[in-house]
């Protein structure tokens, strides 16, 4: 009798170890999000799924509670809540559903996604819709920015190069230059690439890559003058989170409005 009360004593205390040991586990591995963790600047890029498209770089940044509040892209498009719809969706599983369009219907941009357990990154799909009801869809992946520190004190010494006109193949020029570790311009050129003949010369001085926002690598207010004095200007530059590219949408007072995108 006493042997056999001292085996149900013992079955028991082992199964209910067994049992808290499961539910622990199963805890553990269980991962669920929340709204908040959007929380931040989410910066990376939107890759078309037509080889022929480049891709274009993206940041979007939200509130502590995770209320998306503004997004921007390389090709000029800018989101702001007080001007836009956007609606972002974080569900516990870590599924995302983002929408951003401008109050005049147009520019739409979807995405679709899913943030890692590490909460540090998301990737997944978009579909893009510009002014002309055109569609494009591709991939995404964004990271988690780390802060004012992100692009605080980088090094873009070397030698950039890229388009002027990039999707207008009749407009388009080749841009070059020659950067200081601060982003100051130490030479450059605008090159016709029909003719080959020199547009512009830039000259050291003649503008600088300063990055304003150093969370979400935009430069602000870009203003470039040529030795012949014509002057281009961006309202804004985005820069890759991996320094291998600077694009935007800018104008040239002789070329006119053009796609920008220089490389490393």
């Amino acid at each position: 009798m006493n042997k056999t009360l001292n085996f149900l004593i013992c079955a028991l205390v082992v199964g209910c170890g067994t049992s808290s040991d499961s539910s622990s586990a199963s805890s553990g591995a269980n991962s669920s999000f929340s709204q908040s963790d959007l929380g931040g600047i989410w910066a990376g890029k939107l890759t078309p799924e037509n080889p022929n498209d480049k891709f274009r770089l993206f940041y979007f940044e939200a509130a502590a509670n995770g209320e998306v509040t503004e997004a921007a892209d390389s090709i000029g498009n800018e989101w702001y809540d007080i001007n836009t719809t956007i609606s972002a969706d974080l569900l516990s599983s870590g599924e995302l559903s983002m929408d951003f369009s401008s109050d005049s219907g147009m520019k739409k941009l979807h995405m679709d996604g899913h943030m890692t357990n590490s909460m540090s990154n998301i990737k997944g799909s978009y579909n893009y819709q510009n002014l002309h009801g055109v569609s494009a869809v591709g991939s995404f992946e964004l990271v988690l920015s780390g802060g004012v520190e992100q692009f605080t004190n980088i090094d873009f010494s070397g030698s950039w190069s890229g388009g002027f006109g990039i999707g207008r193949l009749h407009n388009e020029r080749l841009l070059t230059f020659e950067l200081d570790q601060t982003g100051h311009v130490v030479s450059g050129s605008l090159i016709n690439t029909i003719s080959g003949d020199e547009i512009h010369h830039y000259s050291a001085g003649s503008g600088n890559f300063e990055i304003e926002d150093t969370a979400n690598g935009r430069i602000n207010n870009f203003v470039l003058v040529a030795d012949d004095g014509a002057i281009a200007e961006c309202s804004f530059l985005l820069v890759d989170i991996d320094l291998e590219l600077i694009a935007g949408v800018g104008t040239d007072s002789e070329v006119g409005a053009a796609v920008i995108e220089v490389r490393r």
